[in-house]
């Protein structure tokens, strides 16, 4: 009797549209969600280049757009239009590309996926070694989505980037690399530290002068409470406390980057700016925004980096060049890099700088929503909480000069000290001899 063979079990892997979704799940970051989007992207154009794929021809794109802008007696382009002009080329040429890239990192996992079955992992690792290697360097002739020049990725964007690479073979493909083979066959380039910049009180003060005042609402929110920029742009009306000082802001656990519910506060002088926002936005509505969160955070950058250029026009302050390799000023970059050392989400730095030389880190890396060692046996109870931010509060003032306890607090002091001598009256009454009960004593008696 012949006995039937069995079909082999069919192998089922998480789709890259699902592994994407768990990744913003985990995280709750829209940048952890780009992040990984970005690791797929640089293998993709690592994979063209490997493999030699010619780029596809976008020439007639290009004639297409200069066409659409070329000039027209009697009409003259909007910012608006030209910005239409150019997504719309920028979503063509994406379109060009996906098959090239879609079919170089199909051939490519293709012969991963043949390496794992032969049990050679180390051929895997010496690519993706190659494709560390390629990140490492600039490449003028290499060409991405946008027809942009390929620029060299430092470190701290490549050890991420690998991460998530790592995870995706693993998770949609069924390739696992391990900790061991990592550290056999893949080595990544020396790191480079650099000193943070510590931000200054006038350049703060400068980009609270060049605010509109819900920007400036934010930017005291920010400055005052340490909370991260997409924390802050989920805050109602229900997540304040206004009935207390200092003024207590709740943030749910849902909008937190960890997941996990935090309370945190924000200065007497913050709530002066932050008054007229809450009392004109409707209840249900965000205070700062009334978009999504990701493009709140993406619109953010894109104003404090016009904010930062104005301020630099009437300072002088001028953009790295060769006479100045860093910048000057409010422009200065960090030394090889894009990164500029004043920006909005340095104002969480600055508020912890702060905390933390009044408090100490592990009280300011507990307000900012940061884990300490054994952080789970820190509780501080509310009363004691309420107390050490009163006596931050001063050291937090930008613009004023008095601080919470001496604006809130005035009424209940004199209403105290109203208290107080009515109190010492009495007891002065009581001390006092009762000459009407002395007389009416010696009748009786």
């Amino acid at each position: 009797m012949l006995m039937s063979k069995k079909k082999p079990l069919r192998r089922e892997f998480t789709s890259e549209s699902d592994w994407l979704e768990e990744v913003f799940e985990k995280s709750n970051s829209e940048s952890s969600l780009n992040s990984a989007k970005s690791a797929l992207k640089t293998f993709d154009i690592y994979a063209k280049s490997k493999l030699d794929i010619p780029d596809p021809d976008i020439s007639d794109l290009e004639e297409k757009k200069t066409e659409k802008l070329k000039f027209r007696s009697g009409h003259c382009f909007t910012n608006r239009e030209r910005s239409t002009i150019n997504a719309e080329y920028i979503k063509a040429v994406n379109e060009r590309y996906s098959p090239v890239y879609a079919k170089a990192r199909a051939t490519l996992l293709k012969e991963y996926a043949d390496w794992f079955e032969a049990g050679d992992v180390q051929s895997i690792c010496t690519s993706i070694q190659k494709w560390i290697r390629f990140m490492t360097k600039s490449n003028p002739d290499e060409k991405h989505r946008r027809v942009m020049t390929w620029k060299a990725k430092k470190l701290n964007s490549i050890k991420p980037y690998f991460a998530f690479l790592k995870a995706y073979l693993r998770k949609c493909h069924g390739i696992r690399i391990t900790v061991d083979d990592v550290r056999d066959f893949i080595t990544f380039p020396k790191q480079e530290k650099q000193a943070r910049e510590a931000t200054e009180v006038k350049d703060i003060k400068d980009l609270l002068t060049y605010c509109e005042p819900t920007r400036r609402a934010l930017y005291y929110v920010l400055l005052t409470s340490g909370m991260r920029l997409s924390e802050a742009l989920t805050l109602k009306k229900t997540n304040f406390k206004i009935d207390e000082r200092p003024i207590q802001v709740h943030l749910r656990a849902q909008d937190t980057k960890t997941g996990e519910a935090r309370d945190t506060f924000i200065s007497e002088e913050a709530w002066e700016r932050v008054a007229p926002v809450y009392e004109r936005t409707l209840d249900g509505k965000y205070l700062f925004h009334d978009t999504t969160k990701e493009k709140a955070v993406r619109m953010e950058c894109v104003v404090m980096n016009r904010t930062r250029r104005k301020i630099a026009k009437t300072r002088g302050d001028v953009e790295p060049c060769e006479e100045f390799p860093e910048g000057t000023g409010i422009l200065k970059h960090y030394e090889n890099s894009i990164r500029y050392c004043i920006q909005i989400h340095a104002f969480r730095s600055w508020f912890m700088t702060q905390a933390t030389l009044r408090h100490g880190s592990d009280y300011a890396h507990a307000v900012a929503g940061h884990h300490t060692y054994l952080d789970q046996y820190i509780r501080i109870p509310l009363k004691k909480r309420l107390k050490m931010y009163q006596e931050l509060e001063g050291d937090l003032l930008l613009e004023g000069n008095r601080i919470n306890s001496e604006q809130f607090h005035e009424a209940e002091i004199a209403e105290m000290q109203e208290k107080i001598l009515k109190l010492e009256a009495m007891a002065v009454r009581k001390e006092e001899p009762d000459y009407n009960k002395d007389q009416f004593d010696g009748i009786t008696n």
